[in-house]
């Protein structure tokens, strides 16, 4: 197949953007199904919810590592074969994951999962950017974005609904069905790509050394981490504070991901129209009152409006902060981007990690809302001390 020409009409590159951005939907429904499913998993395994929270960690853990080697280590690979290999990976780590006897069994699948998400994420971005041109390029990255996000609004509520009405292991093989479905058409519809510029491994954690791309990345991870700290459990927290469960459920986290579909988009709006500081300022402060609502949100409709509201504000949070990001070092956008993803993914390992630690040692649900409020309100707290950029941190 030729090679699209740069910047050319939609048919040139339509397509194959389309194709690429169903496995992100897939990896998207990967990264947040298993919160809907974690008791389910939990009881499957003879393991406490706590311990199988987990999966979530190690998943997220991978990919926040994974991502900036992996795309310093396979720099010279031609990239329609590397992505295909990853979603290869990918697919049979789920495939390995539905059926997996044992906790620790799942977990090593997990970490397969992650490298494959880890290899391919970044790679589809650039792949999108590269076949649009400049002139489309922020719709097309857009389209890649978008298929995580709609991964949260369709492909979460439909994985739940299968854990809830089948099986867990039936809900991962629908993930895995999804990433191969994506492969089939990569190697159809993908054109050959040429190689990005390499960037070693050392000039990107040169720019990670600048004290304020540090400041930016930590605060992605507390944003991160206290969202998924309740949300990694939040099966258990709308169960015990609400009685939220199967299909009430189900139809909870689609309010969720639309809120978060919501968030997505109409943070760029208001990062290009009211400045990324300030449009970040709104999603922490959102971030802090939905999960303290949480703890206290006891019938379905009050749940379900909170739930919304909390989608909006946690997936508010990434664009306006790629953005300053990027307004920092716009030599390197690419690296400063792929901090940024690592700093959502480590801390969402680590939310995962210690509201599993929490619920097993004896946490209310409750409380842990707020130690997700309280983690944000540090977020917040980190935004303010960085005020805007001057000309020394530039």
């Amino acid at each position: 197949m030729p090679d699209p020409a740069p910047g050319g009409g939609t048919a040139a590159w339509g397509r194959p953007v389309a194709v690429l951005a169903v496995a992100t939907f897939a990896m998207g429904t990967d990264s947040f199904v298993v919160a809907g499913i974690l008791p389910q998993i939990a009881h499957g395994l003879n393991a406490s919810v706590g311990a199988t929270g987990q999966v979530i960690t190690v998943f997220a853990l991978t990919v926040a590592i994974a991502a900036p080697c992996m795309a310093a280590l396979t720099s010279k690979i031609p990239r329609k074969p590397l992505m295909a290999v990853a979603l290869a990976v990918f697919v049979l780590a789920n495939t390995v994951s539905a059926a997996a006897p044992t906790l620790p069994l799942l977990l090593a699948a997990r970490v397969a999962a992650g490298l494959g998400a880890a290899m391919y994420t970044p790679n589809a971005s650039a792949a999108a950017a590269a076949m649009a041109g400049p002139a489309r390029r922020g719709r097309a990255l857009a389209v890649i974005l978008g298929g995580l996000t709609v991964g949260t609004v369709l492909g979460v509520p439909a994985g739940t609904a299968i854990g809830q009405r089948v099986s867990w292991r039936a809900s991962l093989v629908f993930v895995a069905a999804i990433g191969l479905v994506a492969l089939l058409g990569l190697l159809v519809a993908l054109p050959r790509l040429p190689l990005p510029p390499a960037v070693p491994l050392r000039a990107r954690f040169r720019v990670f050394g600048q004290p304020r791309v540090v400041g930016i990345v930590v605060f992605m991870l507390l944003a991160s981490m206290s969202s998924i700290t309740v949300y990694a459990y939040i099966a258990e927290v709308l169960g015990k504070n609400a009685h939220i469960t199967g299909t009430t459920l189900a139809v909870t986290l689609l309010l969720w991901g639309a809120g978060g579909m919501a968030g997505s988009f109409g943070s760029g709006w208001l990062t290009d129209h009211w400045a990324a500081e300030k449009t970040l300022l709104l999603a922490i402060a959102g971030l802090v009152i939905t999960l303290a609502a949480l703890a206290i949100a006891t019938s379905v409709p009050v749940a379900a409006i909170v739930m919304f509201l909390n989608g909006a504000a946690a997936w508010a949070v990434a664009t306006p902060n790629n953005h300053r990001l990027t307004e920092l070092v716009p030599q390197l956008p690419s690296v400063v981007i792929s901090f940024n993803s690592s700093g959502i993914y480590a801390g969402q390992a680590l939310g995962a990690a210690v509201g599993g630690l929490l619920i097993d040692g004896g946490l209310s649900v409750r409380s842990l809302c707020m130690v997700g409020a309280l983690l944000a309100l540090a977020a917040g707290v980190l935004h303010l001390l960085m005020g805007r950029p001057t000309r020394a941190d530039t």
